[in-house]
């Protein structure tokens, strides 16, 4: 079956592939990751497959219909988002009006209330909760709605709700082809960046799930792969595509993990196998701010360069509100130990959780300062959802009409200053100056484009 994977035109710089759905303040995108390996099994299972990424490649509306047009699908599979969900079904619905062809909802955000997704469509019929390969490769082969779980479909004026399958293990996980590979064949490796990468860089995913699984603010771990749930890839798979990376795609300059988090066992075991298979290439990865110092050493030998860490908060009332499970003083640990073994910190920062206050700001933004992350972000806590965190606002009154936090104390424009402070008084600083002193490509002359996004966002321009 002829199936196109869709992640739908909106606004320029949105990405919906992350873990949360956001315009993003330095013109970053990353790779349509849930797509990317869906894609790889539906071709695995011998269908032809089209992947457009709308946001990615700079499409509307008009052209990203007139593309789809052209190909003319049998099976068209749509992406949705939170923030573009009105927009996404619409786009949907329509060109299943037009073409005539099945079409499917996917993706975490359509898993955190598929019910109200399907009844908002208006002639999509059929929607994908949680994992999303082996479910589209049964509906692009035939196999009948009934008879295949995680799907929910229209039977006349109702909508049937499936029974859930488990999780694909790591085995099932080995056995789909390289995201890689398929990434290559069918997008611009250029159109992907984000300023603590290397350009170009390309995604992939050792395993899926969380160990943690317990911030309450997290996407996937409450509505995707839930829980405890860390399904792993065997190292020896993971390996082998580091090394077809570094063979067939000479333009990649680094490899993102997009997991969760590495795990210290599982960090120290895939270093291991890359130093001794003698990989050089870059690589980089989210970790939970309790990795050992020695597993760190291992990482950086095996040219890990740069670890994406969720501070979060400096204030330990908000960690323990959020469930981070890590204090203050353990992370602060960590980041010293990553900074001696040379290892780069992307610290991500967030403002507006329960218990937010102007005091617990300053907290996060001096307590950012010190640990001097290489580079970091102070997005918006963003209620999505399907998560703990959206339904404790829900039930207090505490979410704005566009569904932000909103506090009695401080409102949701209030937050949104406070973020702004936060970002100028993180890069607007003599530590920072001195670093583009140092490095003035690497932290500034290579970055315009993102300071040129950034700098109205930091001051004038609402995002």
């Amino acid at each position: 079956m002829r199936t196109l994977l869709l992640s739908p035109p909106y606004l320029a710089d949105y990405m919906r592939n992350a873990r949360c759905d956001f315009v993003s303040l330095s013109a970053s995108q990353w790779y349509p990751i849930w797509l990317g390996y869906a894609g790889s099994w539906l071709e695995h299972c011998g269908h032809e497959v089209k992947l457009v990424d709308a946001p990615s490649m700079h499409l509307d509306h008009a052209a990203t219909e007139r593309l789809i047009t052209d190909w003319r699908p049998d099976l068209l599979v749509v992406y949705a988002g939170q923030k573009s969900r009105t927009n996404d079904i619409e786009f949907g619905d329509r060109l299943t009006e037009k073409l005539g062809c099945k079409s499917v909802l996917v993706g975490p955000y359509f898993s955190t209330d598929p019910l109200g997704f399907m009844r908002e469509a208006r002639a999509i019929p059929y929607g994908i909760e949680s994992e999303m390969d082996h479910p589209l490769a049964e509906l692009a082969s035939g196999k009948p709605p009934q008879e295949i779980k995680n799907l929910l479909y229209r039977d006349g004026p109702k909508i049937v709700r499936n029974e859930l399958r488990p999780y694909l293990t790591g085995e099932q996980l080995d056995q789909i082809p390289f995201v890689s590979r398929f990434f290559k064949s069918h997008l611009n490796l250029y159109d992907y960046k984000t300023i603590s990468e290397f350009y170009p860089f390309v995604d992939i995913m050792s395993g899926r799930g969380c160990k943690w699984g317990q911030c309450t603010f997290c996407l996937w771990v409450h509505t995707f792969v839930k829980g405890h749930t860390y399904n792993l890839r065997s190292v020896e798979n993971v390996l082998d595509e580091f090394a077809t990376i570094e063979k067939e795609l000479p333009e990649v300059r680094s490899i993102m993990i997009q997991d969760d988090m590495l795990t210290d066992s599982r960090a120290a075991e895939l270093s291991k196998g890359i130093e001794k298979r003698g990989i050089c290439i870059p690589w980089s990865c989210y970790a939970r701010s309790n990795l050992s110092y020695e597993t760190m050493v291992l990482m950086k030998k095996a040219h890990c360069r740069v670890l994406h860490v969720g501070y979060e908060s400096g204030d330990p009332e908000i960690l323990d509100n959020i469930k981070k499970g890590v204090s203050i003083e353990v992370m602060t640990e960590f980041t010293h130990n990553a900074h001696r073994a040379g290892l780069r910190i992307h610290g991500d920062f967030a403002i507006g959780y329960l218990g937010e206050t102007a005091e617990s700001v300053q907290k996060t933004i001096r307590w950012a300062k010190e640990l001097n992350p290489h580079t970091a972000q102070f997005q918006l806590a963003n209620p999505l959802v399907g998560t703990p965190f959206h339904a404790a606002l829900k039930e207090k009154g505490w979410l704005s009409e566009n569904g932000d936090p909103n506090y009695p104390h401080m409102s949701a424009d209030e937050i949104r200053s406070h973020a702004k402070a936060a970002y100028r008084a993180f890069y607007l600083s003599p530590q920072y100056f001195a670093k583009c002193v140092r490095h003035p490509y690497e932290h500034f002359f290579g970055r315009l484009k993102s300071i040129s996004v950034a700098v109205p966002a930091m001051f004038w321009k609402r995002w």
